[in-house]
């Protein structure tokens, strides 16, 4: 008896694996590595723009690992917030939240093998941590309403944040600073955006902009 429940377990625990691997989409890093579900990424590094604004990047990607478009997008818990807001720009339009909860990302379709930049960071204020736990979804459509929800829970990781500007220094930071100014939708320039849908431009050292819309709330 003994033996045949040791058998149904080790039969869980595996079928429990080949699911979570048929999943088509997964985390990796920025080097294309999948990050394992499950998996906790401690991030101390941080960067500040021209204006002194602290960012402190996740470097997370999202993969998708078949040969066909997937609607796709992540459920995150934030968990501690000392400060600041939290954003993620995954799968499409930026999302920044300043209070623990449990928030759910827009849906959007992903193509066959593509690799997408999360664009997802802490950003805060001063030193304190930043604890959120993410996990990515896909998405199924009605076929009579044409609305999408959410179709399977695949791999979660825990994103633990730590900023101790009297105990580390900047990663790189005087070769990374940048110009990042806020617009709003009229093209406005706004010095402390705060609710609201606003443009987000970031100029580095290089010369290389890139934009995002920003929503906070």
């Amino acid at each position: 008896m003994k033996k045949l429940l040791t058998l149904f377990w080790g039969l869980l625990i595996a079928l429990g694996i080949q699911a979570q691997s048929e999943f088509p989409v997964q985390f990796t890093d920025k080097e294309g590595n999948i990050i394992e579900d499950g998996s906790t990424l401690v991030l101390t590094d941080y960067v500040t723009d021209a204006f002194g604004s602290i960012e402190m990047p996740t470097n997370l990607y999202v993969k998708n690992m078949t040969t066909e478009s997937v609607q796709i997008g992540g459920i995150y818990d934030i968990q501690t917030l000392d400060n600041g807001r939290f954003q993620t720009c995954f799968p499409e339009n930026c999302v920044a939240q300043d209070k623990p909860g449990t928030y759910e990302t827009n849906s959007g379709a992903m193509g066959a093998d593509e690799r997408m930049n999360m664009q997802t960071e802490w950003m805060p204020s001063e030193d304190g941590k930043c604890v959120v736990v993410y996990q990515l979804v896909t998405y199924k459509q009605d076929t009579l309403t044409k609305e999408w929800s959410i179709d399977q829970h695949g791999p979660a990781i825990t994103l633990d944040f730590t900023l101790d500007m009297t105990g580390i220094s900047a990663a790189g930071t005087a070769s990374k600073e940048a110009k990042t100014v806020y617009y709003d939708l009229t093209g406005r320039q706004v010095a402390n955006p705060s609710n609201g849908l606003f443009i987000k431009t970031v100029t580095s050292q290089n010369g290389k902009t890139v934009t995002k819309k920003l929503i906070l709330k």
